[in-house]
């Protein structure tokens, strides 16, 4: 399963890293692309992922239980990386309803407050903070031996694609607010 869980959060990374690209050039006024179904897909991989890793994070508790260890203080970045993935899928609730919907078969936006810049500006920062602790045992788990080639390189981008979303969701607040 964790194997599985693996290859499921590389495809996941591929298809954020595509919709975040992607969306950021809609919201900055830049290409009218159609990401519907890249947007179901990655969230259904989502919600896979995050029954795996709960499934994972309950079987590491029970272990821990079992072996009469206290886990949460010897390792905060386990925690870190499960209370990141939980923050990640309840933002990701108001990213779903941040920008549209449906009447009569047409798409009708949202406005685009304050409140929904904010709640957009902390999933970017939550999954930052999910990716970028997670890179290092991804990697691991995909068999790449010599992580100090590629950290720097894959930390990199993430960072950049992540700012050029956050620029992404505060042009298109500007948008929808500017006089």
């Amino acid at each position: 399963m964790r194997k599985f869980n693996t290859i499921l959060t590389a495809a996941i990374m591929v298809l954020f890293l595509i919709h975040a690209v992607l969306g950021s050039f809609q919201m900055l006024g830049v290409g009218n692309t159609v990401m519907k179904t890249l947007s179901w897909i990655s969230a259904g991989l989502a919600g896979v992922h995050m029954l795996i890793g709960a499934k994972l994070t309950i079987d590491t508790l029970r272990a821990q239980k079992k072996a009469g260890t206290a886990y949460f203080r010897e390792n905060l970045l386990f925690w870190a990386r499960r209370v990141s993935g939980f923050a990640v899928m309840v933002l990701l609730f108001f990213h779903f309803t941040a920008f549209g919907y449906y009447v009569d078969e047409a798409y009708r936006l949202r406005w685009f407050d304050t409140g929904k810049l904010v709640t957009q500006i902390f999933l970017v920062i939550t999954l930052a903070v999910h990716i970028i602790s997670n890179v290092r045992p991804m990697m691991i788990a995909l068999g790449i031996k010599s992580l100090k080639e590629w950290i720097g390189d894959i930390l990199f981008v993430i960072s950049v694609m992540l700012l050029f979303a956050a620029v992404g969701f505060i042009v298109y607040y500007l948008r929808w607010n500017a006089v």
